[in-house]
């Protein structure tokens, strides 16, 4: 897709810093600034290195000065806000941004163009920036860059007291710090400067979310293309490798990443343009593990890692409707290997730490992507390699395992107590957990249904006739189970969570799930009711809420310090990933309907959601789509700004409803 915006987005710099880009390097590195070129976040940079992919990374560079020349007079194109209220404008000469794969900028002035466009070398911390200007009058235009450089670890504050050096290379020239180093290829003129402090530059968007408002970086050089040509380029490369320059070095670059594209492009066979941009937009969550020598899934940027609850809700979206089913194979190989009392790790650290496994779902979750996998690759062969954690899991479910997780005389499954923290609303607020859904979750016991038919399907493919009528047996017991015990015929709906507390009819948008899975266990007409009150208490275009706003305990804004945050984190905040499980649901039953005229009023319905998705992927992170929105009314991304489940749920909706209109459902 092509994402256009022009000065009516950035009529102040306020404006300007709402909305940002996002490239990414297949590694855990990123370069993210506002579409007005500025740092709104202190997680901006324009190059965010991954010194160990995918979670140990460096903010190296956090931006450019640019300064255009014409006939001696200065123009500074860079926008920042400052401490101490001395902004830098830019804006006010940016006439476009154009997102289309890639980022460019236009500015205009006195008759001068200047074009700006910018990439990632996929596999690489290497980011590129190429300059070409229009002079029909044949003025004399120069460019000068300043790069504003930090080299510390990710989350760590820029400190002043940081020295920087500056050398020649072969290839060009060293920036180093910290026993770091950033090469430059350009062919610009580099000249060193008395090394300083840039200026204290103002984050926005992390002020209103109660993070560190306020940032420095250091200057020790600048670059500098004294006369620029119409039709040359002027270009500069900042890698951690060397990197020789020559002058159709950008080109070659940009011409391998649309290559890339393509190729992504080509292995999805999605048709519709908002199927094919989300095939880009989810390339960016999947990324090398060092420390595994595999694949795996970042869960969002600017601020997440890569989790196991995440991997598993992302990775049918993320790998499978996109046709990347090595990838696919790759992590749940990963994973395989990390199986433990049948619990996956929720988070993989760096060196020699234990993993951490409190996640109910993610197992269960593995289950079924293996299924989701074996039917959409056509592969059986992996089956017995993934065989034993498979099994681990299953029977650690039906005996019990860590962090309560078991099953009950009744066949479902609780999980959780005290303050353990196991499904997805896991936010915990000192010793206080505003969602703990101690008990029997309702999403869990959908998984877990799912997992024993899929259990029963593998185990007769295997020909252990023995197990797969065992299986069966207490699928049978659990979907009995679960429609007796869940139904609420009051509100005509699912509880949330058997737990004898006031959460248990909570209406929350978790209850979806039971309407997705590979295997389901509703009738039609009650996942019919489950449906339209998703719809009348849950739905927006954005997301589904968390919690229905005539709850006591509904929270409308998403907001402040970390405490007032996280307590309306999953208490009435939208997130888009359960919208995608919605819409699946939805086309499901449309796909069902035996009336023509139903059918094609669905379907209408369906087009009228998917076309407010291209709305929300113009908001925020632009070709992304953000984590959470507010819950009362949403309006802008909250959260991350660009959020795998998000992408990859929302995906999957995608395929599915390509396929229905392709006649091709079931």
């Amino acid at each position: 897709m092509r994402f256009v915006m022009n000065k009516a987005a950035w009529t102040t710099i306020e404006e300007g810093e709402k909305d940002c880009y996002l490239l990414t390097n297949g590694l855990g590195g990123y370069s993210s600034l506002s579409v007005i070129g500025s740092a709104a976040r202190g997680e901006h940079a324009l190059l965010m290195s991954a010194k160990k992919a995918p979670n140990v990374r460096w903010h190296l560079i956090t931006n450019v000065l640019e300064q255009l020349h014409i006939d001696g007079q200065e123009y500074m194109l860079t926008s920042q806000r400052m401490k101490d209220g001395r902004d830098l404008q830019g804006y006010r000469y940016l006439t476009e941004f154009v997102y289309e794969e890639l980022p460019t900028w236009t500015y205009e002035i006195d008759g001068v163009v200047l074009h700006k466009s910018m990439l990632m070398v996929h596999g690489e911390n290497t980011v590129a920036l190429r300059y070409q200007v229009e002079n029909p009058a044949g003025k004399e235009i120069g460019l000068t860059l300043t790069p504003l450089l930090r080299f510390s670890p990710k989350k760590e504050l820029f400190s002043e007291k940081q020295q920087f050096a500056l050398s020649q290379t072969a290839t060009g020239y060293c920036i180093e710090s910290r026993d770091y180093q950033v090469y430059a290829a350009t062919n610009a003129v580099v000249r060193p400067e008395k090394e300083r402090l840039f200026g204290t530059m103002y984050f926005s968007q992390d002020e209103r979310d109660g993070r560190d408002a306020y940032g420095d970086a250091c200057i020790n050089h600048s670059l500098h293309f004294d006369r620029m040509e119409t039709g040359s380029d002027s270009c500069v490369i900042f890698s951690t490798a060397p990197y020789p320059y020559d002058n159709g070095l950008y080109a070659r670059l940009l011409a391998r990443e649309q290559e890339r594209h393509a190729g992504l492009l080509a292995q999805a066979e999605l048709t519709g343009a908002l199927g094919r941009q989300l095939v880009l937009s989810a390339d960016a969550y999947v990324v090398e593990r060092e420390s595994t020598k595999g694949k795996s899934i970042i869960a969002g940027y600017p601020f997440f890692e890569d989790w196991g609850r995440d991997t598993m809700i992302s990775l049918p979206g993320i790998t499978l409707a996109t046709g990347r089913y090595e990838d696919c194979k790759s992590i749940l190989r990963t994973f395989a290997q990390y199986v433990k009392d049948g619990l996956l790790p929720n988070l993989f650290p760096e060196g020699d730490e234990t993993p951490m496994y409190n996640s109910a779902d993610a197992p269960l979750l593995f289950v079924n992507t293996v299924y989701e996998y074996l039917q959409s690759a056509g592969e059986d062969t992996f089956l017995e390699e993934l065989w034993p954690a498979l099994t681990q899991i299953v029977e650690a479910y039906k005996n019990g395992t860590d962090f309560h997780i078991g099953m009950d005389e009744d066949g479902l499954i609780r999980a959780g107590a005290g303050l353990e923290q196991v499904t997805w609303m896991d936010v915990r607020v000192g010793e206080f957990l505003p969602t703990p859904r101690h008990g029997k979750p309702v999403e869990i016991n959908a998984y877990w249904y799912s997992a024993l038919r899929v259990m029963t399907i593998l185990s007769e493919k295997r020909g252990e006739t023995a197990r797969a009528e065992a299986y069966a047996l207490l699928a049978d017991k659990v979907r009995e189970s679960f429609v007796a015990k869940f139904w609420n015929e009051e509100s005509g709906c699912l509880k949330d969570v058997l737990s004898g507390g006031k959460d248990e009819n909570q209406i929350r948008c978790n209850q979806i799930w039971a309407l997705t899975m590979p295997f389901t266990m509703l009738s039609e007409e009650k996942e019919a009711q489950v449906l339209e009150r998703v719809k009348e208490e849950l739905y927006t275009t954005a997301g589904l809420r968390t919690l229905s706003p005539g709850d006591a305990d509904f929270h409308a804004v998403y907001i402040g310090e970390m405490i007032a945050r996280d307590s309306a984190y999953h208490q009435g905040t939208v997130w888009a990933f359960p919208l995608g499980a919605y819409y699946r649901a939805c086309i499901r039953h449309a796909g069902n309907c035996p009336d023509a005229k139903r059918r094609a009023e669905k379907i209408k319905e369906l087009e009228f959601g998917f076309a407010s998705l291209e709305a929300w992927l113009r908001e925020g992170c632009i070709g992304q789509l953000a984590e959470i929105y507010d819950g009362g009314t949403p309006t802008v991304s909250r959260g991350c700004f660009a959020q795998a489940w998000s992408v990859g749920e929302l995906l999957r909706a995608v395929y599915d409803f390509e396929r229905l209109c392709a006649g091709r459902q079931g």
